[in-house]
């Protein structure tokens, strides 16, 4: 039995390019620390096998302290023996940064051929070949020779098994079951799936470890666990140091901008301050109101970021406004005739709701800001 660590698209020194300089900057050092707590946790249980399945880097830029502080963490790992697979982000070739460092014997990267490392002292063989590109046409865990089928079998690759892509590396079940590997382990697809079998062969995507943006929601980490002939027991462990959150609420009916921030409040109770978070409000309104991210609240209970997304449409009640000859009254009747015979749900309509609750706001001497962009609460 083999005491297993895989985690996979790190993405250490990526840009965070829709994020401001210093964001972006806290950003990357989140990501450094969340791999080097890996990297302590596997030192902590012992590991026997450290992997990392591809996308260690983000694209072939990476930063002097980046390459130092790895091979620091690496030297440390003494005995754990340290394999990696390229992906298609940090891919081998000249000026990569697999070029470029200089790492410890414990670290094993696999090159652009597939190969096999025996570890004989734990009889366990380790598969594996790195991108020399981008792209990747056959699937990287078909048409393997296992050496050795009584020894523990594990596969180090990068790819694709839901159809996202078929130009990196593409992967299928039968792939897998028809395979031999005691473990495969996946890289590429960032969210995590946690342990799963196909005819006898365990697999799993590990995810990301730290998440990068909307697209790649809540806490992140990487498999743990230990593997023996026959049996597979690997489990997620988080490692991220925040997390990206979406919540949609409602506000239909609501006519008081305290009811509707003590509605928001109560829907994002469990989003504190590790929590980048996109509100996205629905609803139907009779009033025009402006919320702005700082003022639903601020501190340790609140989310770090909000975002705040507005999709309500306005049907106003408005009585004897729409009849007025003042300023507002003539603005009031342009919109709604315009939005006379559209579907409320058409984009035409919700873009007229827009300027019809901005209006009435404006004129009312109401703060107007662009609410679509989000701010630290």
């Amino acid at each position: 039995m083999v005491k297993v660590f895989h985690c996979a698209d790190i993405h250490l020194d990526s840009p965070f390019s829709l994020c401001s300089p210093r964001e972006a900057e806290k950003k990357r050092i989140e990501l450094r620390a969340a791999f080097t707590s890996a990297l302590m946790y596997a030192r902590e249980k012992k590991t026997d096998i450290f992997i990392i399945s591809g996308d260690l880097f983000d694209g072939e830029y990476v930063t002097r302290d980046t390459r130092e502080l790895l091979m620091r963490e690496f030297a440390k790992c003494g005995d754990m023996k340290i394999f990696i697979a390229p992906g298609n982000h940090d891919h081998l070739g000249a000026g990569s940064a697999y070029e470029t460092a200089e790492f410890p014997s414990n670290v094993h990267v696999f090159g652009g051929e597939r190969e096999c490392v025996r570890l004989g002292e734990l009889g366990v063989d380790i598969y594996g070949f790195g991108y020399t590109s981008k792209q990747c046409l056959s699937s990287p865990v078909a048409n393997w020779n296992i050496r050795d089928k009584e020894r523990i079998n594990i596969l180090v690759c990068h790819g694709d098994m839901y159809g996202i892509s078929d130009t990196t590396g593409p992967i299928s079940k039968k792939d897998i079951a028809e395979s031999g590997f005691d473990y495969i382990a996946l890289g590429h697809i960032h969210k995590g799936t946690g342990l799963l079998c196909e005819n006898g062969v365990y697999y799993a995507y590990s995810g990301c470890i730290e998440g990068r943006g909307f697209d790649e929601l809540g806490y992140k980490g990487a498999m743990f666990g230990t593997i023996e002939k026959g049996n597979v027991d690997m489990q997620m462990k988080r490692f991220s140091k925040s997390r990206y959150e979406t919540v949609s609420v409602d506000i239909s009916g609501l006519t008081e901008k305290m009811e509707v921030l003590d509605v928001i409040r109560q829907a994002i109770r469990s989003y504190t301050d590790d929590t980048s978070l996109r509100l996205t409000l629905t609803g139907e309104l009779n009033n025009a109101f402006v919320i702005l991210p700082n003022e639903i609240g601020k501190g340790c209970e609140y989310p770090y970021y909000i975002e705040i997304i507005d999709q309500t449409y306005i049907v106003p009640a408005l009585g004897e406004l729409e009849q007025s000859n003042t300023l507002k009254g003539v603005f009031v009747r342009k919109i709604m005739a315009e939005m006379s015979g559209l579907e409320p749900t058409s984009d035409e309509y919700r873009v007229l709701s827009l300027a019809l609750k901005y209006g009435i706001a404006a004129l009312d001497d109401r703060s107007v800001v662009d609410y679509t962009g989000g701010e630290k609460a």
